[in-house]
């Protein structure tokens, strides 16, 4: 197995197969976007073009990555797919404040927090203590944005919202933590 990777291997660096024209797509979770590009330098009679999409990297951002898929539609028309999660600072979602409902029922052990993504830039309201995801990319999937953008409270981590639900202008991120202090 090994020797015939090296052998694919020698046979594209000696095509020079490359990418050409790498571009940046919509961003398709926090802090990730989508990239395409075409390989150059495929001859007809190659038939691993797929195989050879797979193994050829390219360089974005500085940084080297290999597709995690491909499409052959054809002659010279083999298409790589790259999520890039680094320096895509357009695709940074953030969750601005939050809003703690308290003990979710006596001696439970358990708190409810609700945090809301709003869509429209909402503050005439600064009275009400939220939560809530700013900087959703444009065409962005709330549910997806909403369970990867990452949020700390109360000494605690998590990669995104729990459960996730639309309300009035936003949607909402919710949380149900365990709280010994509200026993």
């Amino acid at each position: 197995m090994e020797e015939r990777q090296k052998h694919e291997e020698e046979e594209r660096l000696k095509l020079n197969m490359f990418w050409t024209n790498p571009e940046p797509h919509a961003c398709t979770t926090y802090g990730t976007r989508e990239y395409t590009a075409r390989l150059v330098n495929v001859p007809s009679y190659y038939n691993r073009s797929v195989e050879a999409c797979m193994a050829t990297a390219i360089q974005i951002h500085g940084a080297n990555y290999t597709p995690k898929w491909c499409e052959d539609h054809g002659l010279n028309n083999v298409i790589g797919h790259w999520e890039v999660d680094q320096q895509q600072p357009d695709c940074a979602s953030f969750w601005l404040w939050y809003r703690d409902y308290g003990c979710i029922s006596p001696g439970s052990g358990q708190r409810v927090s609700v945090s809301e993504i709003i869509i429209m830039s909402r503050f005439d309201d600064v009275q009400r203590i939220e939560h809530y995801l700013e900087s959703l990319p444009s065409g962005g999937d709330w549910k997806e944005f909403c369970a990867t953008t990452p949020a700390s409270f109360h000494g605690l981590h998590f990669t995104g919202a729990q459960t996730c639900f639309q309300k009035d202008l936003g949607t909402n991120g919710h949380w149900v933590i365990d709280d010994e202090s509200y026993n």
